[in-house]
């Protein structure tokens, strides 16, 4: 999800939307879970964690902050959960306070062969999709993400009204998306 996008999102969960809460988890669960096994080595406590953040989410929606990011949020959020559950369950079995020196992320070679697979795929992917974007597309996308320009400058760059330079970058990632995410 961008950013924008995820204001919005976010908005409308806290309206009380089921189809929100049906997206932020759909399009977050697979990286909270990958998040969450690097910290405890627990499938099935990973995924009641998820559960309960999410349950917890949405019982306390309208209480909540706005967030920017709702991935940095969601993260930060599973941690202190986690933190939490393993810090009362270590009270009840060891009658000891749960110490964070006891989060041992380890990462193996394969994690980084996987993870590096990954990065090539999405590399090749992203460089296809650019290719297939219409030309005016793909260069406010290159001058705004790849050289960081302003939407001013690049609108007096191409000479284009700023709303046209808004709407290139809008149409060309709407398609980069679409095309990467089949």
């Amino acid at each position: 999800m961008e950013k924008n996008n995820d204001f919005l999102i976010w908005i409308e969960f806290k309206k009380g939307s089921k189809n929100a809460l049906n997206k932020i988890f759909l399009e977050n669960y697979d990286y909270l879970f990958g998040y969450g096994i690097k910290l405890k080595t627990d499938n099935e406590f990973i995924k009641d964690c998820i559960q309960d953040l999410f349950l917890k989410l949405w019982k306390n929606r309208e209480r909540l902050n706005e967030v920017n990011s709702i991935k940095l949020y969601l993260l930060k959020s599973l941690r202190r959960l986690i933190i939490d559950k393993l810090s009362s369950k270590s009270k009840l079995i060891f009658k000891k306070p749960f110490c964070e020196k006891e989060f041992d992320i380890e990462y193996s070679h394969e994690d980084f062969i996987i993870n590096n697979e990954r990065s090539n795929e999405i590399k090749n992917k992203l460089n296809r999709a650019l290719n297939n974007l219409p030309k005016r597309q793909r260069e406010t996308i290159y001058l705004r993400y790849f050289e960081g320009l302003s939407i001013k400058d690049i609108s007096e760059i191409m000479s284009l009204k700023v709303q046209c330079v808004r709407n290139n970058i809008y149409k060309g990632m709407k398609t980069l998306k679409e095309i990467i995410s089949s």
